[in-house]
């Protein structure tokens, strides 16, 4: 598993020019738009509950 992890690192790493910090702040976007994604599927679960329990909120 670690030999994995590692050749992903070296790949994320070299993908930004061999910055560290450049591959960090690419990380680092990718998950808070998968942050976003889950609390956006999360109110649609809830909602979606909400509506099918016949509370409507329209």
């Amino acid at each position: 598993m670690g030999n994995k992890l590692d050749k992903q690192i070296e790949e994320i790493v070299a993908a930004c020019d061999g910055s560290v910090q450049g591959a960090l702040r690419a990380l680092m976007l990718v998950n808070a738009r998968l942050e976003f994604e889950v609390e956006r599927l999360q109110t649609a679960v809830i909602c979606g509950h909400a509506c099918s329990a016949g509370r409507s909120l329209h």
